[in-house]
């Protein structure tokens, strides 16, 4: 009876772990399809300009539980690849409302005379290097 009584308990905590874990596997499958079709959306806007193009990560925030994807827009100067701007959305959250509301933006100016725009939540940076130390704990909890 004791035996049985152990294999229950042991059963019955399992269950709830892979419930959870199909789950977030759905929600990890979600965020990539929605991130997809939000990069698609968003690379619309660059169609025109063959100098820019745009990439993507997205990445599904476990912690948070939600879907951050973060894009790149690339230029290349003097042939050489140069990251021009970035942005960060929660896909979700972004695809209900304007796109023009990112939760997180860095953006050069190409004079370099003006300090580039740096903003996450709400705290605001002043380089790349700050901007990705920001996004970090959204792409990879």
């Amino acid at each position: 009876m004791k035996k049985i009584l152990v294999l229950l308990a042991v059963v019955s905590l399992l269950i709830p772990i892979s419930v959870k874990a199909q789950s977030t596997l759905a929600l990890q499958e979600k965020c990539v399809e929605g991130a997809k079709k939000f990069f698609f959306e968003f690379k619309d806007q660059y169609r025109s300009d063959s100098d820019l193009r745009p990439d993507y990560t997205c990445h599904y925030n476990k912690k948070l539980d939600r879907c951050f994807v973060h894009i790149v827009v690339l230029t290349f100067k003097d042939g050489e690849e140069e990251i021009i701007s970035q942005y960060l959305y929660d896909v979700f959250e972004a695809g209900q409302q304007s796109k023009t509301l990112a939760f997180g933006m860095f953006q050069k100016f190409p004079d370099r005379t003006q300090t580039p725009v740096c903003k996450v939540g709400d705290k605001t940076c002043r380089s790349e290097v700050e901007f990705k130390a920001l996004i970090k704990p959204y792409m990879e909890e």
